[in-house]
Parts: C-alpha cells; sequence; structure tokens
C-alpha cells in the first residue's frame, strides 16, 4: 500500500496547531512537519462566552497559512478539529463559517468524549508501554487549556472515566482578577484543585490501587523535559515530578519563561499544570509517572490511520467502553441479572435483522450500551417518568 500523507489541525484553546504525517503500514504514523501559533480563543470564551472579531481575523489568516502548507506537501487527506474554546462559544457557527469561505478549510467541533477517546487512540498506537502498563491500575491524565479528562484502566479495562472542570487556561482566567501574591495564588489553584479531585476520589477511587500516572496534553511536554535538566524523558518518578513541583512554584514568571524557552501568556499557564499533575501523584498514590508525548494533532493522525486501515491496534477501544459502561451500571445499582438478559435478547434481534435494517458494528455497540445501562435511572426515582 502507499504512503499517505495527511494534515491534522487542532483549533485549540490556547493555539493552532498543524501536523504532517506520513502514515504506512511498515512504516507506522511518522511525523514529518509540526507548526504552531499561540492565540488564546479560550480566554474569550470562558470570560464573555464569545470569540471576538479580531482573533477570528487572525485564527483565518493562520489557518489559510496552514493550508498553503499543507498544499505544498501535496496531503492526501486532512482532519481539522475544534474543541473546547469553540464548542461553548456562542458565535462558533460564524467563526466556522468564517474559516470555511475564507480558508477552505472545513472544521469540525468535536465533543469532549471525541476528544479524549481518539488522545486515547494515539497512546495505544504505542502497543507495547501502553498495554504493559494497563495491566496494572493506571490513571491517563489528560490537561487541557479548557478541562482534564482522568481515565482509570485495570487489568487491562477502562474502568471509568470523567471530565473535571479544571483546564490549565481556565484556572488562570480564573485566577486573573485576584489581587494576591504568587505564593497565594498557588495555594488558591491547589485548594479549587482539591476541590475537584477529592470528590473524585471518594466516588471513583475507593479500595482502587493506582500504580501508573500517563500524562497527557501541551503543557506536560515542556514540564517533562526540563524536570530533567532539559532531557527529554518518558518516565518520571512520582518523588522526581514532585520535587521539580517545589521548584518551579519558586520561579518568577520570568525565570519560567528563561527555563521553559515559552513567552509570559504560556509561562503563566505552566505552574497550574505542575500543580494538578503533582496532585493527582500525590491523589492516586501512583509511583511512576509516563509521558507518552501525545498531542492532538498526534490523535487525529492515529484515529485517521485506523479508520483507513493503515495502521491496526491491538488493544479493543469497543471493549473499553463496555466496560465502563457495566461499571457505571453496577455504581447505580442496576439489577445484574436482568441486564444480561436485557443485552442478550436485544443483540440476538439486532443480529437477526440485519439484511433488514442495514446497520453495522457502531449501531450495535451504542444498542448494546443503551441496554447496559436503561435502569440507571431507577437510582434516582425508583417512579417510572411519564
Amino acid at each position: 500500500m502507499a504512503i499517505r500523507l495527511f494534515a491534522a489541525i487542532d483549533v485549540g484553546s490556547f493555539e493552532l496547531e498543524l501536523g504532517i504525517y506520513e502514515i504506512s503500514p511498515k512504516t507506522g504514523i511518522r511525523k514529518i512537519d509540526h507548526v504552531r501559533h499561540v492565540i488564546a480563543l479560550g480566554r474569550d470564551t470562558y470570560k464573555n462566552g464569545k470569540i471576538r472579531y479580531e482573533l477570528v481575523d487572525e485564527m483565518c489568516k493562520v489557518i489559510e497559512d496552514f493550508a498553503d502548507i499543507m498544499q505544498s506537501y501535496k496531503v492526501t487527506g486532512y482532519r481539522a478539529y475544534a474543541t473546547s474554546a469553540l464548542r461553548e462559544a456562542k458565535n462558533s457557527q460564524i467563526v466556522l463559517d468564517q474559516i470555511r469561505v475564507r480558508t477552505g478549510i472545513e472544521v469540525q467541533i468535536i465533543s469532549n468524549s471525541e476528544q479524549r477517546f481518539i488522545s486515547y487512540k494515539a497512546i495505544a498506537s504505542k502497543d507495547a508501554e501502553f498495554n504493559k502498563i494497563i495491566q496494572k491500575g493506571t490513571a491517563i491524565v489528560d490537561v487541557g487549556f479548557g478541562s482534564m479528562q482522568v481515565s482509570l484502566f485495570d487489568k487491562d479495562a477502562l474502568i471509568s472515566t470523567q471530565n473535571l472542570m479544571l483546564g490549565v487556561l481556565r484556572i488562570r482566567e480564573m485566577m486573573g482578577d485576584m489581587q494576591v501574591s504568587t505564593q497565594m495564588q498557588n495555594t488558591l489553584i491547589e485548594e479549587m484543585v482539591d476541590n475537584e479531585l477529592n470528590t473524585f476520589r471518594k466516588v471513583y477511587l475507593r479500595d482502587r490501587e493506582i500504580k501508573n500516572l500517563i500524562g497527557i496534553g501541551e503543557s506536560i511536554l515542556y514540564l517533562s523535559r526540563e524536570s530533567h535538566g532539559g532531557k527529554p524523558v518518558e518516565w518520571i518518578t512520582a518523588e522526581e515530578f514532585i520535587n521539580f513541583y517545589e521548584k518551579i512554584k519558586l520561579m518568577s514568571l520570568d525565570q519560567i519563561q528563561d527555563r521553559f524557552g515559552v513567552n509570559a501568556e504560556y509561562a503563566a499557564l505552566l505552574v497550574p499544570a505542575t500543580i494538578i499533575f503533582k496532585r493527582v501523584l500525590e491523589l492516586t498514590g501512583a509511583e511512576m509517572f509516563w509521558i507518552p508525548g501525545i498531542r492532538l494533532c498526534d490523535s487525529i493522525a492515529a484515529e485517521y490511520a485506523e479508520e483507513a486501515r493503515t495502521v491496526k491496534f491491538h488493544h479493543d477501544f469497543s471493549e473499553d467502553i463496555l466496560a465502563a459502561s457495566r461499571n457505571m451500571a453496577k455504581r447505580y445499582k442496576c439489577h445484574g441479572p436482568h441486564t444480561v438478559c436485557m443485552e442478550k435478547y436485544v443483540l440476538g434481534i439486532f443480529d437477526c435483522m440485519k439484511k433488514y435494517h442495514g446497520m453495522g458494528k457502531r449501531e450495535r455497540l451504542l444498542l448494546q450500551i443503551a441496554a447496559i445501562l436503561h435502569a440507571c435511572g431507577k437510582f434516582i426515582s425508583m417512579k417510572k417518568a411519564k
């Protein structure tokens, strides 16, 4: 099969990114170019609920440049995804229309669930490490600019996944108007993070042992490199990372800029990111921290490669979804034998009627999830809704 050139565009909350990838069955997914432009779209969205025209204009110019780069590489396919900044903006459709008309690029807003799911595919593309690490209690912590996602794996299965409104840009915007010292600001961020994580711990971490943490997101790429004196590293012990936090929290904004080679806007986001990862490590008691070096563009490329059947992943993501659904049903006290019978009967009917309804694997999976979760509402009220 011929080598494919693919372009991935991430319209994020704090930056626009373009990744050019070479995809083939022999070599897998190989990044050959990467371009990024810092633009804080999320600041407008999280503060005012919509994106200003000046930022829309800047965004269109950058994406137009991306389109020129894609043309120079003669890519055979592309996908452009937008996340929370556009997802939560009241004028998102106007912005998408402007991008399409002015650049010719079709941008799709993806849900939080879709965003995290494709990120897991990018991690799973590192088959050997991923399949080995999730045999024991593992938490994947994806810290973005708008929110973070915590997913728990144990014995090769996804136990649960939850989204928390603890994105680093969102936190920074909430802290922006407070006239307090840096030390007090860090304390307030810790309290905010603890408030969300303690609820998560009580609901999802009872009697569950977490040995490993997998960190993804843009900020952890900088933090992992600098925690080892500027050398790229994939594995960090919890103790090493916490020691690194003790150093970075004492740095001024100028010192962080010099140390990490970033501008002032980005430097202001790195301390909140460090606090989040540090508190998750302490909360879970994880001993090792794996940083696979995943960006959303890598995830988009992994999704495309799987759908094009150019690259095959050995991890079964459908089983992850079903395992998480069964754990949710268990948490909401659904009657196990009834759920098993319901699942068996509806799938039997679906399979027998396949030649008439013409639906495929995805629809069968959705039906199976619905059968597993259909009685969850009884946890809230036993009264049948009218």
